[in-house]
């Protein structure tokens, strides 16, 4: 019995030492020798990239690398940082190596998770950048990692309006029928809303009573203070063109009405607007 056990102690410990011997033997890919823009590491196109933890050697003090971005993309690249890497800072060059961003402010600090970053706006259908890695006061080896994030994310969410608007009819037969009263809501400190978040499409949707037929919903933001016209007569929802290129920003006061050619009183109520929008992640940081 004791035999049989010696016999598998001794199967195990040469499994375990095998496994210790090929660990050690395989090693761990890094970058290295990448200290100037003319031996910087091409990384290629941007996106879905894995890129090697980088080694910078006592005695250098910068590490280079190339990446290519397509026209519209808007991009970060950040750097993993270690607390003991004081003065670290990442700078970006365009192909001309010509300084576009930098950033030394560490975020998420005095964390596993914490990192520099740096921006690029890609203007031309390919356009190349340089990316340039500062040591700072650190002396010995840095080890670190890069990684490139698309910068621009979607988002939506739906807003109440407060009180009823109400609608004395069009009395006068007007041809550019009655407009109701008006009824606002103010997103300007609106929780949840991301920093800077852009419009990118606006709808509204309401219940009016009696329902009537010629009517029509309009929206206003307090940036323009122009009122936006809905893109079909409906009275119970609304579309309007309303773009990012008009560059509105979410977080304002937003102002509803509506228009009807019919000559009965009416109001409208549980207005909603549903407002989609884009923003950069690193004004959230």
């Amino acid at each position: 019995m004791v035999k049989k056990w010696l016999i598998q102690f001794a199967v195990m410990l040469s499994v375990l030492s095998t496994f210790t011997y090929s660990a050690s033997a395989v090693g761990v890919t890094a970058i290295t020798g990448n200290n100037s823009f003319d031996t910087a590491m091409p990384i290629g196109y941007w996106k879905y990239k894995n890129i090697d933890t980088t080694i910078l050697e006592a005695g250098q003090d910068e590490a280079y690398f190339t990446f290519t971005a397509n026209k519209g993309e808007k991009v970060y690249m950040r750097s993993t940082y270690q607390s003991a890497y004081t003065g670290m800072k990442i700078e970006i060059y365009d192909k001309n190596r010509i300084p576009v961003s930098q950033g030394t402010e560490v975020i998420n600090p005095n964390t596993f998770s914490s990192f520099i970053y740096a921006n690029a706006d890609a203007q031309n259908t390919t356009d190349t950048f340089y990316v340039k890695v500062s040591r700072g006061t650190y002396t010995g080896n840095m080890y670190f990692t890069l990684s490139i994030e698309d910068r621009i994310k979607s988002g939506s969410g739906t807003f109440q309006f407060s009180g009823v608007a109400e609608n004395k009819g069009n009395t006068s037969l007007s041809p550019s029928g009655s407009d109701s009263s008006v009824i606002k809501v103010d997103l300007t400190n609106q929780s949840g809303i991301p920093r800077d978040a852009i419009v990118t499409r606006v709808q509204t949707t309401a219940t009016q009573t009696p329902s009537q037929g010629n009517t029509r919903h309009l929206i206003m933001t307090s940036e323009n203070n122009e009122w936006s016209r809905a893109l079909v007569n409906s009275s119970t929802s609304g579309s309007y063109d309303i773009s990012l290129s008009d560059q509105l920003s979410v977080a304002k006061v937003w102002s509803f009405k509506y228009n009807t050619l019919a000559t009965a009183r009416s109001t409208m109520s549980n207005v909603k607007a549903k407002i989609d929008y884009e923003y950069d992640v690193t004004k959230q940081f």
